[in-house]
């Protein structure tokens, strides 16, 4: 529900949606590492608190704020609809963010390793060239596939 705001009145408010409110709440770091807590199973607050080491007098200010995306039932915190959808956002972003990096150390060791041992050992220019293409090619599809798995592995 998005808050509609009135033009002709002369106030400087801003309109403000639920989904303002929602990203606002994940700015937080102490917010974003409860979702993941809570992203295996339903917890206590003792047992969030433990695994975050944080005090409880934070914790609960917290959880109070994290209202749209945790639900207490009984004693144990559980995930609405929206912290699902959350823990989900958060997975998806720490999986492309491991990808990049081995997407990133992949390429090095590819070019640092075999390119130099490559080029030495052939003496020919033309057939250097040759070799240089074909393991260029085989270093692209051994990246792929080593991103395959871990494409298959995260997600």
């Amino acid at each position: 529900m998005i808050k509609m705001s009135n033009n002709n009145k002369s106030t400087d408010e801003k309109p403000i949606s639920e989904e303002d409110e929602i990203f606002k709440l994940l700015t937080h770091e102490t917010r974003r590492n409860i979702i993941k807590a809570l992203g295996e199973r339903d917890l206590t607050f003792t047992q969030i608190k433990n695994i975050l080491g944080i005090d409880s007098p934070t914790l609960s200010y917290h959880l109070k704020n994290m209202k749209p995306f945790v639900i207490q039932k009984k004693t144990k915190y559980s995930f609405s609809e929206i912290g699902r959808a959350a823990l989900y956002l958060l997975t998806k972003t720490d999986q492309s963010i491991k990808m990049s990096r081995y997407k990133r150390y992949l390429c090095y060791i590819s070019i640092g390793i075999i390119m130099p041992f490559t080029i030495q050992l052939l003496p020919s220019m033309f057939l250097s060239i040759f070799i240089f293409e074909i393991l260029l090619n085989a270093i692209g599809v051994v990246n792929m596939s080593v991103i395959g798995y871990l494409r298959n592995r995260y997600i």
